[in-house]
């Protein structure tokens, strides 16, 4: 059969030009440097006031192909490991119900995190100029939608093979009631995908993976461990492999702003915010879950927030960048002081407002207040003794009629939530450094715990205009909320959130609280 014209040029061409039976790696790397976008006609959606440079290089030189080669097999790893294995040993099961119930809190918000930074390092790319650098970019929105995907896995494994259900395979239905959702979105969501898109990298990048995934990823593997999760370690770690190519693309988007002047007029308070922001969140949060989310315990969390956070990231990370004018926060030093006490704080508030949760909280075994005592000196004066109150008023039993947010009204002791951070304290009855600060606008009050977020308010005000969950439900009746707020179980009248962990347990109901008459009031009104 007679051949068409093209393709017999098409054959007498290769027959003179063969085409390469394989192609090395770094050939396609260079052959991929050799594409460039049309920057005279580069408008980007998400503008930034950084002048990013055009000639900036991708540190780890990774293109497309090499990356889904590389995680298809840790991918294989990982999901191969828990369907088979872990599944055959009933692993889920093996794992202590305190840490079962930590694990409800992480994933999930760790999936909301990847979620968020999908979107946050796309803005980079359509930002940046420089050929690597958007690469480095797109390498890393691919590696967000694996960890959204990995963070899902977990919660989907543990409802599915686990110990209880509820609270791993519908944490989301409670967002609008729950007292630590608002201020995780404001880390992960405003922090990461709000504003300026240089900004957003140093929330994100330099802040969020530089300095908090080694205590949020890493760590949440050595307390996995101990408490008999073992597959936990086994998705986290292959998280945090790519999280070092984050980091090298927050390095990198510093160093491609080195040369803009203008940078000098933000970098640093940007930063400033962004770990202020931050750190008034995972630092008590992150404290709470290892500590009092576990039986076994690693290390105190201070000790663990001091290497990392204090010395590796505010002193060796960010020294590095100091030739490009970066300087560690000026709330550094402040920060140390809540790594304390304030995880203590945050517990005492969180099992108050148990009912509006979406996981299962227990009070301190007499084995952890001793460890909580020789690690935290006066803890047992200040927490202790609450607790020990509490469990005698039958806190746990819902016969009993009690609920810790009672004994909060009854002593005098208001909640109040941070404006910016969205996180509850409560000024009259805590160990940290939290204290009452209250600005008025437009006829609307509003209370901040420290001046660096009072400083943050003042200069953005309408960023931080969401209503807490007093102003919210001010005068309703905590069972209407609860119900509202979908924090029941398939049965529409248990509990998703309970004060005991313990399986034999008696759970509460909707009927249970209102029975009770507990009425939310916003404190800020009797101001």
């Amino acid at each position: 059969m007679a051949i068409s014209t093209a393709t017999k040029a098409a054959t007498d061409a290769l027959a003179v030009n063969r085409a390469p039976v394989s192609v090395g790696a770094q050939e396609v790397h260079k052959w991929m440097q050799s594409f460039t976008w049309d920057f005279d006609k580069n408008r980007t959606k998400y503008s930034t006031k950084y002048k990013m440079a055009n000639d900036t290089k991708e540190q780890f030189k990774l293109i497309a192909k090499e990356y889904a080669r590389m995680e298809s097999v840790k991918d294989e790893r990982q999901f191969g490991s828990l369907q088979d294995v872990l599944t055959r040993v009933d692993a889920a099961n093996r794992v202590h119900p305190k840490w079962n119930e930590s694990m409800k809190v992480i994933s999930n918000f760790l999936e909301v995190g990847e979620y968020n930074a999908i979107a946050a390092t796309g803005m980079l790319w359509d930002s940046a100029s420089a050929p690597e650098q958007k690469n480095g970019y797109l390498g890393q929105v691919m590696d967000e939608i694996r960890h959204t995907n990995q963070c899902a896995y977990i919660n989907y494994y543990f409802a599915k093979q686990g110990q209880d259900a509820a609270g791993h395979n519908d944490a989301r239905r409670t967002r609008a009631i729950g007292p630590l959702w608002k201020g995780m979105k404001r880390v992960f969501a405003d922090g990461f995908i709000s504003g300026d898109a240089v900004e957003c990298s140093i929330n994100l990048q330099l802040v969020g993976e530089a300095c908090f995934t080694n205590p949020l990823i890493v760590a949440v593997t050595e307390w996995a461990s101990a408490n008999g999760d073992e597959m936990t370690p086994t998705v986290f770690l292959s998280i945090e492999t790519d999280e070092l190519r984050h980091m090298a693309n927050g390095y990198q988007t510093i160093v491609s702003i080195a040369n803009d002047e203008a940078a000098s007029k933000y970098l640093n308070t940007d930063l400033n915010n962004a770990f202020w922001t931050q750190q008034k969140y995972f630092t008590p949060v992150l404290g709470m879950m290892f500590e009092y989310g576990s039986h076994f315990k690693v290390e105190p969390w201070v000790k663990t927030w001091n290497r990392w956070v204090y010395e590796d990231w505010g002193g060796i990370w960010i020294g590095r960048l100091g030739k490009y004018g970066v300087e560690s926060p000026a709330s550094l030093r402040d920060a140390k002081k809540d790594a304390y006490w304030a995880h203590h704080d945050l517990f005492l508030l969180a099992y108050a407002m148990w009912p509006t949760g979406f996981f299962r909280v227990s009070l301190p075994t007499a084995e952890e207040a001793e460890w909580y005592e020789a690690n935290y000196p006066g803890w047992y004066e200040m927490y202790g003794k609450v607790y020990e109150e509490w469990r005698a008023r039958g806190c746990e039993d819902p016969n009993s009629g009690f609920l810790p947010l009672q004994w909060f009204a009854e002593n005098n002791h208001p909640i109040y939530i941070d404006r910016v951070s969205q996180v509850p304290f409560c000024p009259s009855y805590c160990k940290g450094a939290s204290t009452l600060r209250v600005l008025e606008s437009n006829g609307k009050k509003h209370s901040f715990s420290d001046p660096w977020g009072e400083r943050m308010w003042l200069s953005e005000p309408e960023r931080y205009e969401c209503q807490n969950i007093f102003e919210q439900y001010e005068g309703r009746e905590l069972s209407e909320v609860i119900a509202e707020g979908h924090g029941v179980r398939s049965d529409g009248f248990t509990l998703i959130s309970q004060p005991h962990t313990n399986k034999d347990g008696k759970l509460w109901t909707l009927d249970d609280i209102k029975k009770i008459g507990c009425v939310f009031t916003d404190p800020l009104k009797a101001l």
